[in-house]
């Protein structure tokens, strides 16, 4: 039966999933489908750092063999992936965006890679990245610029540029990322697609790493639906021996609770963070809007949310990414303008100021959760704009280059600050912006929850015939 190349690559997990343990699909077809649109469309995207064709082939003949012998599949078996390029893929470059380990190949896979290619994914290549994921906009000396597929000219964000990027362009089938301050939801915005940061503890950082960015940053992915999303994170999630904390598990798969049915909420809005008043683009305050009315349309009570004041706020978050900056291992005179700068500022703070961050920041984290404890979730924008040109930040200094990407990330660091669930929607396009998504916080450790509020408004309001006109040709 012929296929259609284009309806493959923009397939959800669960459908090609369903069509690969049928054979309907060969795990090598979908391969090659992926692979020739690279070919074709990536060189004026830029989301892959290196591909890797014949290991994704090998892969997928070795998954199609096991099919054909009647063996037990995995719930990723045959898709493909890409993973992104501060993660270890055993065998793969690992450069994080630096020059220091521009040549670095990973021995080992990290424990959340791992758990994708256990499940059968198959690994098409890495992603692109800022350097070190400092910051959300994917442009280095060394990589070069990611654009996101629905406006040449502009970035794909970040960290997880390339791939968003990548999955937005019909380039892959899934991709996994991180976040550390909106690194999986705010290129997740950008590029039309959902975005799920889990809960702290959730997905291992190991065996490399363990608390990483001082408790910040998880991995996670993202995914076309929010069915994927809950797939990916039943594969991804679990405690590893050696981690340095474990989120309690579900009742029951997080697939398995999108069935369940979505009472009447009450969802805060919040437009603004603990810091000050930020100015929103008019398709970021549209995109609320419209938000709130579906909201309101499917029964739920809304409110606007406060937040206590903290002016300090931002200083102490500057600390702890000051000190992750000064701390790495690598040549500081090879890093980009803005991570010289982070590790200079990491250089004259002292161990006591760390630990004081750290203390502030956490009694910080118990008022924000503690403010909004009476709400089941929490609606707010993920960036305050639209994402920057390529090479808006070429010529700038490196903290005026943090200082603009202090006001444009604008709220999605305080989920990552008090550990609690995050996701993105690509609720809203505007005309001019293209996806512009939205921001919902959980409660402390219920993805299930989260989900199925995701889930709800996907039926209501579907994104999923939404593709870039540069991808659909």
């Amino acid at each position: 039966m012929p296929h259609d190349d284009l309806a493959l690559a923009f397939a959800p997990v669960t459908m090609l999933v369903r069509r690969l343990r049928t054979r309907e699909v060969s795990a090598r077809e979908l391969v090659e489908v992926y692979l020739a649109r690279i070919e074709r469309l990536d060189p004026a995207i830029g989301s892959y750092v290196e591909v890797l064709a014949d290991r994704a082939r090998d892969g997928a003949d070795a998954a199609d063999e096991r099919a054909a012998a009647g063996e037990e599949l995995g719930p990723l078996h045959g898709v493909p992936a890409s993973i992104k390029d501060l993660h270890f893929l055993a065998g793969a470059r690992l450069t994080m965006g630096t020059r220091s380990w521009e040549h670095f190949v990973a021995p080992v896979d990290e424990h959340s890679v791992a758990r994708l290619l256990r499940a059968g994914a198959i690994p098409l290549g890495k992603t692109n990245v800022p350097e070190f994921g400092t910051i959300a906009h994917t442009d280095t000396a060394m990589l070069g610029p990611c654009s996101t597929p629905w406006e040449l000219g502009r970035n794909a964000g970040g960290s997880s540029g390339g791939a968003a990027a990548a999955l937005a362009a019909g380039l892959c089938a899934v991709s996994q990322g991180s976040d550390g301050g909106g690194s999986i939801r705010i290129p997740a915005a950008v590029n039309g697609l959902v975005g799920l940061k889990p809960s702290r503890d959730r997905v291992s950082n190991g065996p490399v790493l363990g608390e990483l960015s001082f408790g910040l940053s998880t991995s996670g992915a993202l995914t076309r639906t929010v069915a994927d999303a809950a797939l990916l994170l039943d594969v991804m999630a679990g405690y590893e021996p050696g981690d340095p904390g474990m989120a309690p598990p579900p009742a029951r798969p997080w697939s398995a609770a999108l069935d369940e049915p979505v009472d009447r909420l009450r969802i805060g809005v919040l437009r603004r963070g603990p810091t000050g008043p930020a100015t929103l683009h008019p398709s970021v305050d549209a995109a609320i809007d419209t938000t709130v009315a579906l909201l309101e349309g499917l029964g739920h009570t809304v409110e606007e949310a406060v937040l206590p004041e903290d002016p300090g706020l931002a200083d102490l978050v500057l600390t702890l990414w000051g000190a992750n900056l000064a701390s790495q291992p690598f040549d500081p005179a090879t890093f980009e303008p803005v991570n010289v700068w982070l590790a200079e500022v990491g250089r004259t703070r002292t161990a006591a100021d760390l630990a004081a961050a750290q203390f502030r920041l956490q009694l910080a984290s118990r008022a924000i959760i503690g403010a909004t404890a009476h709400l089941d979730a929490l609606l707010t924008p993920v960036l305050t704009g639209p994402s920057r040109d390529n090479g808006a930040y070429r010529d700038l200094p490196g903290e005026a280059v943090f200082a603009d990407q202090a006001r444009l990330v604008g709220l999605t660091p305080l989920a990552n600050l008090t550990g609690q669930p995050a996701i993105s929607l690509p609720l809203h396009h505007d005309p001019d912006v293209g996806p512009v998504g939205v921001q919902f916080v959980g409660r402390p450790w219920d993805e299930a929850g989260l989900l199925r509020l995701a889930a709800q408004l996907e039926q209501a309001a579907p994104w999923g015939d939404r593709h870039p006109p540069y991808a659909a040709g």
